[in-house]
């Protein structure tokens, strides 16, 4: 856990590094005027790592039964028919599933901890900007993202 202290040095380090030293009332009013009390310096790598732990765990998931079933359908035609048989094709068949599970675990974390913080980058941006933290900018770097997650994406569009 990084204490107080920690993470107004980090701030020092990173938000003034060359300027004057900031002071006690100006470290107060940084954590008092940021979104959840965390200034963007250290809200926007936590919650992108958050993301990749989520998206991790959720690919790993999704990943591991679809090499599962990926390797019972690949090995369908050929089962075996001894107990030494059936002990070596489910030890391989859980090589196969923890390797599947983990680049797909890999993939999706990359994924979701991307558009995580493009929105939260985003958000920062028209905060700064706009010199406030309200939820039009929320709305707006939502807005954004998800228009570029359609613009990416490559599934076509299905209309009704």
């Amino acid at each position: 856990m990084v204490t107080r202290e920690e993470k107004e040095q980090l701030l020092r380090e990173r938000w003034l590094a060359g300027r004057k030293p900031l002071s006690q009332e100006d470290l107060d009013n940084a954590y008092r005027s940021s979104r959840l009390s965390i200034p963007a310096g250290l809200r926007i790598p936590m919650a992108t790592v958050l993301s990749f732990v989520v998206g991790w765990g959720l690919g790993t998931a999704q990943g591991s039964k679809m090499a599962g079933l990926r390797f019972r359908a690949e090995h369908a035609h050929k089962l075996p028919d001894t107990t030494t048989g059936w002990y070596l094709y489910h030890r391989s068949k859980n090589y196969h599933v923890a390797s599947g599970g983990l680049v797909e675990g890999v993939k999706m974390g990359m994924r979701v901890s991307f558009w995580t913080t493009a929105m939260l980058g985003i958000e920062h941006m028209f905060d700064t900007y706009r010199g406030t933290s309200d939820l039009l900018n929320t709305l707006t770097s939502c807005v954004t993202v998800a228009g570029g997650f359609s613009l990416w994406s490559k599934e076509p569009s299905r209309t009704l």
